[in-house]
């Protein structure tokens, strides 16, 4: 049984990683393709990640000096567990494997905008005041790049 106490800090950090995992991913990606207006998409989408990990790193600095630990363990062992594997299991990168073609490419980077969007939820889920405005800003921003990913894939790829 573990003794091991996960929360919103432990769920902003791990945004942290995967808005670094993304910004790595999509500038790597921006390099792979010889389209401009492709290479520009992603550069966006890099750009945006790098933004919001900034701003995570900020939120963590903030969580942590505010929030007490009371807060961070009034939830089940079964809850706690669940957490731990969602930041256990959304690390799973392998850039020059995800970028061998197209469709990883797309695939990888739904997982990305996906996996934010779960991490967002569940920091919502256990402070759902803290800092409302910017998460759901936040989240909305994430979804709309699931949209203009799609949007990207059935225009260059699915043609």
């Amino acid at each position: 049984m573990s003794t091991e106490i996960f929360g919103v800090r432990d769920l902003l950090e791990s945004l942290v990683r995967l808005e670094q995992n993304g910004y790595n991913f999509y500038s790597e990606a921006s390099k792979k393709f010889d389209d401009l207006e492709i290479r520009e998409f992603f550069k966006f989408l890099a750009e945006e990640e790098l933004g919001h990990e900034q701003l995570y790193k900020g939120l963590a600095e903030e969580v942590g000096s505010n929030v007490s630990n009371t807060s961070r363990s009034s939830y089940d062992e079964e809850y706690n567990e669940y957490l731990k594997s969602l930041v256990e299991n959304s690390f799973d990168f392998n850039l020059d494997e995800n970028l061998t073609d197209v469709k990883a490419v797309y695939k990888f980077a739904l997982g990305l905008e996906k996996d934010t969007i779960i991490f967002i939820g569940e920091i919502r889920n256990l402070l759902p005041d803290f800092k409302k405005d910017i998460f759901e800003r936040v989240e909305k921003e994430e979804r709309n790049h699931i949209k203009l990913i799609n949007d990207w894939y059935r225009k260059y790829i699915e043609k």
